[in-house]
């Protein structure tokens, strides 16, 4: 017999939110080169702040894969990340999650097939895992995945969660500009 389980445990849904070109971009071009590159799109936060209110988990999961290309460390995406939460005024994340490896890459030893790396769900069922642990269980049925690239579709689409375009949840033009008001 088994040490039973008395805490009570919470079911909420998540709103899952890719990083680059969802909610955060780089000032000086495509990628973010410099920790002075990242911006953050307007009106994110209050958005992501309403759905915390409505009672949404807020989680981030982004492919980090400059460090399997040898353009970056895993250190400066840590760097990289914990700069993104503290241009918020608040941090809205609840759970934050990360890849650095990818199969195509030319770095030893991050050029590797990963669980958690986008398209897979691995990252999304890592964000389950911490919360499960803090007494929250995730209602994926009613949660959003929101991502501006083909992977974020094809990630929700594997774990079977409803997806939104980027430009469309925000209220954005082609140009990221917020057309909400």
């Amino acid at each position: 017999m088994g040490i039973e389980d008395t805490r009570p445990f919470e079911v909420k849904p998540a709103l899952c939110l890719d990083f680059d070109g969802t909610i955060r971009y780089s000032k000086h071009g495509q990628f973010i080169n410099q920790l002075e590159d990242i911006a953050l799109f307007p009106d994110v936060e209050a958005v992501l702040w309403d759905y915390r209110a409505r009672g949404y988990l807020v989680v981030g999961i982004t492919n980090q894969g400059g460090v399997a290309y040898g353009h970056k460390s895993v250190e400066r995406v840590r760097d990289e990340i914990d700069l993104t939460m503290l241009l918020f005024k608040r941090n809205p994340f609840h759970c934050v999650k990360y890849s650095v490896l990818s199969p195509h890459g030319s770095q030893e030893p991050f050029n590797r097939q990963t669980l958690l790396r986008k398209p897979s769900f691995g990252m999304l069922a890592a964000c389950e895992a911490e919360m499960f642990e803090k007494g929250i269980i995730i209602d994926w049925q009613e949660s959003i995945f929101v991502g501006d690239r083909p992977e974020d579709e094809e990630c929700a689409r594997n774990a079977g969660i409803q997806f939104a375009w980027a430009d469309d949840f925000f209220g954005r033009t082609n140009n990221g500009e917020n057309t909400v008001t």
